[in-house]
């Protein structure tokens, strides 16, 4: 699968969208999903507002995303957050694979060697002054 630099993707079925939800506030979420059409894309995709809901408050907990492919049948990703000031989410680190090579499990066990280069990408895009 290839996707052009800039290509626009549903926040609500893919890993980095749901990322994004997932850190926001409840109350900046719901106010976000009252306005966005839940489109199905696969099978899997949760079309349902409160069962997306549980999915996302289960991805903060984690803190990351998960697409159980729920945007394309046959892909999975988990991606993890670009910490910000204050905390708060400014950009993912995403790993895609199709589910014929790699299990979901598999996917999640990279999770920290992807925060480590998460934290790598803060200290480049926010460097501390003086350091």
């Amino acid at each position: 699968m290839h996707l052009q630099p800039g290509t626009f993707v549903p926040m609500h079925c893919t890993a980095s969208g749901k990322l994004f939800l997932a850190s926001m506030s409840l109350l900046e979420r719901r106010r976000l999903l009252a306005n966005l059409t839940l489109t199905r894309h696969s099978p899997r995709t949760l079309i349902d507002p409160a069962a997306l809901e549980a999915e996302l408050a289960r991805n903060a907990k984690l803190g990351l995303g998960i697409d159980n492919e729920e945007f394309v049948r046959g892909m999975i990703a988990v991606a993890v957050p670009v910490l910000g000031e204050g905390g708060k989410a400014v950009a993912a680190i995403a790993c895609h694979a199709p589910t014929a090579r790699v299990s979901l499990d598999d996917l999640m066990a990279k999770v920290p060697n992807m925060r480590i280069a998460a934290e790598v990408m803060r200290t480049v895009l926010f460097p501390t002054p003086g350091a």
